[in-house]
């Protein structure tokens, strides 16, 4: 940079990066406290543009210098981060888990991240932030997209004359962007870069207004008010905040407002104290090693790390670690000469020949599926009994195709239980559906995954229609209410309503759909799922080559309780098993899977891997004890 950082800013970065830290630290009262990225982007959109224009009034910018700048400030520290992430990974975690962090890694890596994270946050099964060790990457990799795309737009609006216009265009632009895309994808307006320079624009725009206009009592209160905002956003907002994307706006231009005002106010006298200013110098170490270890924190030690002596323990590990970086990593580079066009070609290369390796190492974690090598084999059938059950990891072995497995994720769950049993019959299935769609025939859901279900749903009745086999249907039906789905169909009546926890729709597609397949079949009818009785971080089921804190036990349902929170959805089921008593046979899980009780955990095994969905012990633990419905329907596929 061309000077040194205004006190103001230094103290920005302190108070940004340590409403981030007790944001994900969970501390009370600051569960708005991710807004601290957002005043890092601001304080960043001003420092970048400051240096873009100072450099093109000197006539001497060069966009292969910023760029090795740019790289030289923000990834050597982000380098060992990842290493040092990655290295933790190797140790503590179990192949399924490994395999995503070193895919995590690879992204940071190539600062993609971000669009990781809003692809997977399409998923059905998309992770949860506590287990995604390198999460907080996704502001980092948008920041370097920024700066793709920043430094030409400022030379073009440069070269016009009018760059206090066009900043205030695209600023505007990717805020009004962002609003519109929030209303339809949250996510993407959370994550990609587009819906997200508006706070870098808020920053640039700072550079555009005339200072010596403002008196002291003007800037005084800038500062004063600037500060106050990013305080009520750090409290007040939440990630569920209604219109999110553009209440960002409150802290942005409290960032703003404190830069304009500049140092030697009141409020940045008050924010003076050498503590602060340190933390403001290591806030970019701090904020890459804060969350990589809170995670392995709360990963190896369970829930004691969300206690008071964990917390301050971490915060003294996060502290200690981002000192050290900063002084023997972060300092080192920012204190490198500037280089020339030739000397940038030479860093590009050394550059490549550092990350390069990375990735590809990280890559081949991936691929490898984790390096299962690093546990014996009794530990990576336990694994394999508390992971997922998912029909592609069912050993090919030769049979005959004899029905089918036709729902959303809740059908697959039980094919794994299944495998056995169709190894000794030697048959095999078929497997119609799709993860969170309704195989119903004229129901769409209401949600951004629409045509992807309308598709899968397609698909499988005509598949159905076709083949005439028997089918084993089973759907998370609860979810399917007359409030999420959409429901055309050819017969008379059906005022319908748009009601939560009403299922008129439901019912009425259920029985057009059996009744469009059912005519020489037999079909099992799976009623409601039991689910377990608390969250599971999935990663923590499993353990790696070092031990980590396993999940604590959790309290099996009692019987009369999930009876009761599933009898709505098993008396609908009835009424339409009712109508063709011959040929549908209603299988209620309750009946099979709860005694006394509906357990969580048998054994040493959870029979869950999330809160709605078995393992593969869970659906061994279900098929086994409801052997005479599932025999019965696959003893009716044998010639």
């Amino acid at each position: 940079m061309k000077s040194s950082l205004r006190a103001e800013i230094v103290q920005l970065r302190a108070v940004a990066v340590v409403f981030v830290v007790l944001f994900h630290l969970r501390v009370p009262g600051f569960e708005g406290g991710f807004i601290g990225v957002d005043v890092f982007f601001v304080i960043s959109g001003y420092l970048i543009t400051r240096n873009i224009l100072t450099d093109l009034a000197h006539g001497d910018f060069s966009f292969s210098r910023f760029y090795v700048r740019r790289t030289k400030r923000i990834y050597p520290a982000l380098i060992v981060t990842v290493v040092a992430t990655y290295l933790a990974g190797a140790l503590w975690c179990a192949p399924a888990m490994f395999l995503d962090l070193a895919k995590e890694c690879t992204h940071a890596l190539l600062s993609i991240a971000n669009i990781q994270y809003w692809r997977e946050s399409h998923q059905y099964f998309a992770r949860s932030s506590d287990e995604l060790a390198l999460l907080h990457c996704w502001s980092l990799s948008l920041e370097e997209q920024f700066y793709l795309v920043w430094p030409a737009l400022i030379v073009l609006a440069n070269r016009s004359g009018r760059q206090r216009e066009i900043i205030l265009l695209v600023t505007i632009g990717s805020l009004v962007g962002a609003f519109l895309v929030g209303r339809t994808d949250p996510s993407a307006a959370f994550f990609l870069m587009p819906f997200r320079i508006f706070e870098f624009g808020c920053g640039a725009l700072i550079l555009f207004v005339d200072e010596r206009r403002l008196g002291p009592v003007v800037k005084e209160t800038l500062s004063a008010f600037g500060m106050l905002f990013i305080i009520v956003g750090a409290i007040f907002l939440r990630p569920t905040t209604v219109n999110l994307e553009v209440m960002v706006l409150v802290p942005c231009l409290g960032a703003a407002a404190t830069i304009l005002a500049g140092q030697n106010r009141v409020t940045s006298r008050s924010l003076s104290h050498p503590l602060i200013a340190g933390v403001g110098t290591i806030s970019y170490s701090l904020y890459l090693c804060h969350w990589p270890v809170i995670f392995f924190g709360r990963f190896i030690f369970g829930e004691s790390a969300d206690g008071w002596a964990g917390i301050l323990t971490m915060l003294l590990v996060m502290f200690g670690v981002a000192t050290v970086m900063y002084r023997f990593v972060e300092r080192r580079f920012i204190q490198l000469s500037e280089p020339n066009p030739v000397s940038a070609w030479k860093y590009a290369v050394q550059f490549g020949a550092v990350v390069l390796p990375l990735v590809a190492i990280t890559h081949l974690t991936f691929l490898s599926k984790g390096f299962a090598w690093r546990l014996p084999e009794s530990r990576l059938e336990h694994a394999r009994l508390n992971g997922p059950s998912l029909v592609e990891d069912i050993e090919p072995f030769d049979g005959t195709v004899t029905f089918q497995l036709v729902g959303d994720s809740h059908a697959v769950q039980y094919g794994r239980g299944l495998e056995p049993l169709m190894k000794r019959m030697r048959i095999r299935m078929e497997v119609l559906g799709g993860a969170g769609c309704p195989i119903l025939q004229g129901v769409a859901l209401r949600s951004r995954n629409r045509e992807g279900c309308i598709q899968a749903r397609d698909q499988a009745l005509a598949r159905m229609r076709e083949a005439r086999l028997p089918v084993i249907f089973a759907q998370r039906w609860e979810i399917y209410d007359d409030a999420t789905v959409d429901y055309h169909h050819n017969t008379e009546g059906g005022n319908w309503t748009n009601e939560r926890n009403s299922y008129s729709k439901l019912e009425h597609a259920l029985a057009q759909t059996l009744a469009s397949v059912v005519e020489g079949r037999r079909i099992l009818l799976i009623g409601a799922q039991v689910e377990a009785n608390c969250k599971i971080n999935r990663p923590r089921l499993l353990q790696g080559p070092l031990p980590h804190a396993p999940l604590p036990p959790c309290p099996p349902s009692r019987k009369e309780d999930v009876e009761r929170s599933g009898a709505k959805i098993n008396t609908m089921l009835s009424r339409v098993q009712a109508k063709w008593p011959d040929r549908i046979e209603l299988l209620r899980p309750i009946d099979y899977f709860c005694d006394a009780e509906c357990p969580v955990v048998s054994g040493d095994y959870w029979l869950y891997w999330d809160r709605t969905h078995f393992s593969l012990a869970g659906s061994r633990y279900i098929v086994e004890r409801a052997a005479d419905p599932f025999g019965r329907l696959l003893a009716s596929t044998v010639p």
